[in-house]
């Protein structure tokens, strides 16, 4: 028998913001939200004298800068959703979390001193804080987690892998609960110089020109069984129904420009049912917008396509699950987000203009995310309404 699986709370560490409500605020805002990182990248980052005193030092200087965003929103993601660790059965609880990068920004200083001052100098919490499982480990070990966890590395589909896996889980019986999201800092030379390449890599030359942004940051969710919430009375903001991943080939630097690879995802999570809203991949690089657009057009001609996560930029392996808050919101208060302030950043989505003329009050049942992944991946999440 499978299981309903429902979203009961969430949490957000991001550029400027640090709660839901100013997430909301902030897409609604007058921008400009991003700034010249640095001459060939634009985005957004986390001021973290903002967080400094959220976690204890003896712990913060252990960790790179992803793990401490991850425990952050994971903190705020467990209190929002009410829940009591010491109520439930924590070998049937466990966390999922997509990240890209790992943590370049603890691992670039502990190079400089190997090179510059000598081996002495080295961290020796160098050997923990780098691998991209580190936000994983350090969530089980401060919240006593003893249930299956993973760790899962897909580009900008990372944290929509995670929070889809965790759900699979819930839904098969094997977990009641689970804490699923992503987490990542891109705030270093080295990640920016490999991040630099990316546009280039996918027929846009010119950094000036390219709609491509960055960003960094933490999101994560509270999942659970849909029983289990409601025998703990808990607020539900949305459902988690189906997901669907396929891969088309591609150069490890480059997305997919096959829009069947979408389409095929997008028919596989839908079937007969139609989508309200949707929230779609928006690399900011034209021809692969071109190819997402063209996916819409076939499978989602009319729906409403907002972007919401343009007023950060790309968060890699926080992405995704961004990109779930925003519609669990969206379902929860039955209203549509602040329009985006917009600028040419290479996409078309024409969908997303045509779709403007529907009742913005109009009921919103079902929310579709799109995103996709460097060496050909595409996945689609559908999350519906609960009552």
């Amino acid at each position: 028998m499978t299981r309903d699986v429902v979203i009961t709370g969430m949490g957000v560490v991001l550029p400027k913001t640090r709660s839901l409500d100013a997430l909301w605020h902030h897409v609604g805002t007058p921008g400009p939200h991003v700034e010249r990182l640095s001459s060939r990248i634009a985005g957004s980052r986390i001021d973290e004298s903002a967080i400094a005193e959220a976690l204890p030092p003896r712990l913060s200087r252990k960790l790179d800068a992803f793990t401490r965003y991850a425990l952050i929103a994971t903190q705020s993601a467990i209190e929002d959703a009410a829940l009591a660790l010491d109520g439930i059965d924590r070998e049937r609880c466990g966390a999922f979390v997509g990240n890209c990068f790992g943590g370049w920004r603890f691992t670039e200083r502990e190079l400089r001193h190997l090179h510059g001052i000598g081996p002495r100098a080295v961290s020796p919490f160098q050997a923990t804080s780098w691998f991209p499982a580190a936000p994983q480990g350090q969530i089980t070990i401060v919240h006593g987690l003893k249930g299956f966890s993973k760790t899962y590395m897909a580009d900008r589909m990372s944290s929509l892998v995670s929070v889809a896996s965790a759900a699979s889980l819930i839904r098969r019986g094997q977990l009641d609960v689970a804490i699923a999201g992503g987490a990542e800092s891109t705030n270093t030379d080295f990640v920016r110089a490999a991040l630099e390449r990316i546009a280039a890599a996918n027929g846009e030359p010119d950094p000036a020109e390219s709609g491509f942004q960055v960003s960094e940051g933490a999101v994560f969710l509270v999942l659970e069984d849909a029983g289990h919430a409601r025998a703990r009375g808990a607020r539900v903001y949305a459902g988690l129904r189906s997901f669907a991943m396929r891969n088309a080939p591609s150069r490890p630097d480059q997305y997919a420009v096959d829009p069947r690879v979408l389409e095929g995802t997008m028919r596989r999570v839908l079937g007969n049912l139609k989508a309200d809203i949707v929230l779609p991949d928006a690399s900011g690089l034209a021809r692969v917008d071109a190819c997402e657009q063209a996916a819409l057009d076939t499978v989602c001609p009319g729906v409403p396509a907002l972007r919401p996560k343009g007023a950060y930029g790309h968060a890699f392996g926080a992405e995704g699950a961004l990109d779930v808050v925003f519609a669990s919101l969206m379902l929860h208060r039955q209203q549509r987000l602040p329009t985006v302030p917009s600028g040419d950043d290479g996409a078309d989505l024409s969908s997303a203009r045509s779709g403007t003329a529907r009742d913005a009050r109009q009921a919103i049942e079902r929310i579709l995310i799109n995103a996709c992944a460097m060496g050909g991946g595409a996945g689609s999440l559908l999350l519906t309404k609960e009552s």
